[in-house]
C-alpha cells in the first residue's frame, strides 16, 4: 500500500497509480440468473463536469444542493442523474456458474495450511480471513440476492461527523454520538423496516452477532451489530455506521475493514481538520485499489477557508489517484437536537436515494465493487497458493531435520555391530577369563552335567558363560541407546535453531501445558491420581527406551539361537557330529557376527588363538560349515538392523508427531488453488 503522507497539492498523480475509473449507468438492470461485470480494460473516464441545481427533494424525486453544501469543486453542483453519464458495456455471466466458481474458491482458501513459521505468514494469514470474509461476507450473499438492499458503509476517523450525518439522514438518533472518542464502539445499521429482514437473517456478515435496536441509540456493545429500522429511510437502502478507522482500539479498526469488504457504496466522511491524517489515506487508497464504488463527503468546513481546503484536498485526492465522481461538502454549521440542517445533508441523502431507487445507477455501483473485488483476485489468490508451497517445502525441511540424525544413527549401530567395535572392554575382558580358563571349549562339548565331585566347576562355568552373554547384550543395547541420545539431541538442537523448528515446539510445548492441566483438573475433581505430568523433551531418548531395547536385543539373541539350532540339525542330519551346547554355540555366534568386518586384534598386536576376532568365526565355520555360516550371518545381520531401525523409528515418531499435531498440511492444496482462481477468471 502506498504511504499515507499527504501528497504535494500541485503534484500529479503518481506514476503507476492504480486511477479506478468511474462505471457508467446506462447498463442494463440484472436478471435472475446472470450477474453483470465490466469490461476488463476500460479507459479512464473523466470526472463530471458541473450541472445545474436540482428541485428539493419530493416524494416523487431527489433533492438538489444547498447552498453550502454539494459535491466538491471537482462535481460542484452536479445532480446525481448526471453523474458517471456515459455508458460503459457490461460482460454477462452465468449467475449460478459464478456461484459454484467462488464456493470452490472458498473451500480452496479454507484448505490453505498456514502452520508453520514462515517469511510472509503472518501477512498470509491475514490475507485469508479477507479473502474469505470477501467471498462469505460480500460477494456470495450479493449474488445469490442481487435485489437485496445495497449496503453503503459510512466509514471515517473519530471525530468526523459520520454518525451525526448518518442520523441526520435517517431522520432519527440511531448512532450514539458524543465527545467522548471512540465514539462508535459497535456498528449501527439503519434500514427500512421493509429490508431489515435481509440483515436480520444472517445474511451480511452471518458470523456476526446482532440485536434490534429499541429506543434511542446508546453505546452497544463490541462486535455486535446494532440494527435499527427507520420509516423515513429509503427501500432498498441501508446505512452502516462502522467503527472508527483510526480509533486506539484493534478490534475497531479490524471491524472497519470487515464491514467496507461487505458493503457495495463506501461514504468516506473526513472533517477539514483531519484529512490530511494518515489513517485518512490508507482507508482512501484501499477503497482505490479495490476499485470500490466511493463517495467522499468532507464535512465541518469553515466557510472562510471552503475554496483553500477544498482545492487542497481535490488535489490530495488527484495525487493519489483516487478519482471518486462524487464527492460533498458539509460546511460548519450549529447543530438542531444533534441533527444536521436539511441544506446540508441534503445532497448526500439525494445522492443515496437516487443509487437505491434507479436500476441503472444500482447495477453500475453493484458492478463495479463486484468486479473490483474479483479483479483484486489475480493477484492475491496466486500468492496465496505460492504461501501454499512454502509451508509443504518448511514441513518437508522440518522432517528432513528431524529424520536425518536418525538415519546417521542407524547407520552408526550397522558400523559398529559389524567392524568389531562392541568387541572391545568389558566383552573382550568376559572373553578372555571365559577362554583362558578352558570354560569356552568345556561347556561347548559338553551337553551333560558334570560329575558330583566337579560341583566348584559346574558353578563357575555357567557364571563365566552368563558373565559374557550379560556383557554382550549390555554392549548392543548401548549402541541402540547412545546412537538414539545422540540423534534425538542434534535433531532438537536442528529445530531449536531453526525459526518454524522452534515455533512448533513452543506451540506443542503449550498445547501439552494445556493438556496437563486438564488432566490435573479432571483428576483433582475425580480423584483419579494426578495426571500426566511429563514434559516435552525431545533433546533426551524416551524414558522407556531402555526396556524396549533390552527386550530388542533379548529377541534377537533368541533368534539366532534358533538359526543356530536349525543350522545344526541340519549338519548332523548329513553326518555323524557330535552334539554342542546350543546356548554357548549361540552365544560364539552372535560374537562371530558382530566381528565379521573386524581386522586386527584388541587384545595384543598380533592375533592368537584365543582372539575375540577370530576365534569365533573358526569355531561357528568348523562346526557348521562356511555355506551355511555365511546365510545365517546374513539373516541374523537382518534381522538386527531391522529391529535397531524399528527402535529408532518409534523414537523418530516423538518428532513426526509434533510436525502432525501442529495441523493437516494438504500436499496438493496450493494446486487445487491455482486452479480454483483460474475457474473463477475464466467467467469473468
Amino acid at each position: 500500500m502506498p504511504s499515507a503522507a499527504a501528497p504535494d497539492p500541485g503534484a500529479g498523480a503518481p506514476a503507476g497509480a492504480d486511477t479506478a475509473p468511474p462505471v457508467a449507468d446506462g447498463a442494463p438492470p440484472p436478471v435472475t440468473d446472470e450477474a453483470p461485470l465490466p469490461v476488463t480494460d476500460e479507459a479512464a473516464v473523466p470526472l463530471s463536469s458541473p450541472g445545474g441545481p436540482e428541485s428539493p427533494e419530493s416524494p416523487g424525486g431527489p433533492a438538489g444542493p444547498g447552498p453550502d453544501a454539494g459535491p466538491a469543486e471537482a462535481n460542484s453542483g452536479a445532480g446525481p442523474a448526471e453523474a458517471n453519464s456515459g455508458a460503459e458495456p457490461h460482460v454477462r455471466v452465468d449467475a449460478h456458474a459464478l456461484e459454484g466458481a467462488l464456493l470452490n474458491l472458498r473451500n480452496r482458501i479454507a484448505a490453505v495450511p498456514l502452520l508453520f513459521e514462515a517469511p510472509d505468514v503472518a501477512e498470509a494469514k491475514t490475507e485469508r480471513v479477507k479473502l474469505l470474509s470477501q467471498v462469505e461476507d460480500y460477494l456470495l450473499p450479493r449474488l445469490r440476492r442481487s435485489e437485496a438492499p445495497i449496503l453503503v458503509s459510512l466509514v471515517g476517523s473519530t471525530g468526523s461527523g459520520k454518525s451525526t450525518l448518518i442520523n441526520s439522514i435517517v431522520g432519527m438518533p440511531v448512532s450514539a454520538t458524543g465527545v467522548r472518542r471512540p465514539t462508535t464502539n459497535s456498528p449501527v445499521l439503519a434500514c427500512h423496516p421493509d429490508d431489515v429482514e435481509w440483515f436480520a437473517e444472517n445474511n451480511f456478515l452471518p458470523s456476526l452477532p446482532r440485536v434490534r435496536q429499541e429506543g434511542l441509540a446508546r453505546p452497544g456493545r463490541d462486535g455486535l451489530l446494532v440494527l435499527a429500522a427507520a420509516e423515513d429511510m429509503p427501500r432498498g437502502l441501508a446505512l452502516l455506521d462502522t467503527p472508527d478507522i483510526d480509533s486506539v482500539v484493534k478490534a475497531h479498526h479490524e471491524f472497519a475493514y470487515q464491514f467496507l469488504d461487505a458493503s457495495d457504496l463506501w461514504l468516506f466522511v473526513t472533517s477539514a481538520s483531519r484529512y490530511a491524517d494518515a489513517p485518512v489515506w490508507q482507508m482512501l487508497q484501499h477503497a482505490r485499489d479495490r476499485d470500490a464504488s466511493l463517495g467522499i463527503v468532507l464535512s465541518r468546513v469553515p466557510t472562510g477557508s471552503r475554496a483553500e481546503l477544498v482545492g487542497h484536498f481535490t488535489a490530495m485526492l488527484d495525487a493519489n489517484g483516487i478519482s471518486a465522481p462524487d464527492r460533498f461538502v458539509i460546511p460548519e454549521t450549529r447543530l438542531a437536537g444533534g441533527m444536521l440542517p436539511p441544506e446540508a445533508f441534503g445532497p448526500v441523502r439525494a445522492w443515496l436515494t437516487d443509487t437505491a431507487r434507479r436500476d441503472e445507477r444500482r447495477v453500475a455501483v453493484l458492478t463495479q465493487t463486484m468486479s473490483g473485488v474479483l479483479d483484486t483476485f489475480r493477484a492475491r489468490v496466486p500468492a496465496l497458493a505460492v504461501q501454499a508451497e512454502v509451508q509443504l517445502a518448511v514441513r518437508a525441511r522440518l522432517r528432513r531435520q528431524a529424520e536425518e540424525p536418525y538415519r546417521d544413527a542407524l547407520t552408526e549401530v550397522a558400523r559398529v555391530t559389524r567392524d568389531g567395535s562392541l568387541l572391545r572392554g568389558e566383552v573382550q575382558a568376559r572373553w578372555q577369563d571365559f577362554v583362558v580358563t578352558g570354560d569356552l571349549m568345556r561347556t561347548l562339548r559338553s551337553r551333560k552335567a558334570p560329575r558330583q565331585g566337579k560341583r566348584a566347576r559346574k558353578r563357575q562355568a555357567p557364571e563365566r558363560g552368563a558373565a559374557m552373554k550379560t556383557a554382550l547384550r549390555s554392549a548392543l543395547e548401548g549402541a541402540v541407546i547412545s546412537g538414539a541420545d545422540r540423534a534425538a539431541e542434534d535433531a532438537d538442537s536442528r529445530w531449536c535453531t531453526d525459526a518454524a523448528g522452534s515455533a512448533m515446539l513452543l506451540a506443542a510445548e503449550q498445547a501439552r501445558a494445556s493438556g496437563r492441566k486438564a488432566d490435573w483438573l479432571f483428576a483433582s475433581a475425580f480423584g483419579d491420581g494426578e495426571g500426566d505430568v511429563r514434559e516435552l523433551n525431545l533433546g533426551k531418548s524416551a524414558p522407556d527406551l531402555p526396556l524396549r531395547a533390552a527386550r530388542a536385543v533379548s529377541a534377537w539373541q533368541d533368534h539366532v539361537m534358533r538359526l543356530v539350532q536349525h543350522a545344526e540339525q541340519h549338519k548332523r542330519s548329513l553326518s555323524r557330529a557330535a552334539a554342542l551346547d546350543g546356548d554357548t554355540l549361540a552365544l560364539v555366534t552372535v560374537l562371530a557376527i558382530l566381528g565379521e568386518n573386524a581386522v586386527g586384534s584388541h587384545a595384543a598386536a598380533g592375533l592368537d588363538d584365543s582372539d575375540i576376532l577370530t576365534l569365533p568365526r573358526r569355531i561357528v565355520t568348523a562346526v557348521l560349515g562356511d555355506e551355511p555360516v555365511h546365510d545365517m550371518f546374513q539373516t541374523a545381520r537382518a534381522e538386527l538392523n531391522e529391529r535397531a531401525r524399528l527402535l529408532l523409528d518409534e523414537e523418530l515418531r516423538r518428532f513426526s508427531e509434533v510436525i502432525d499435531g501442529a495441523g493437516r498440511c494438504d500436499e496438493v492444496a496450493g494446486v487445487r488453488l491455482y486452479q480454483a482462481g483460474f475457474m473463477l477468471e475464466a467467467l469473468q
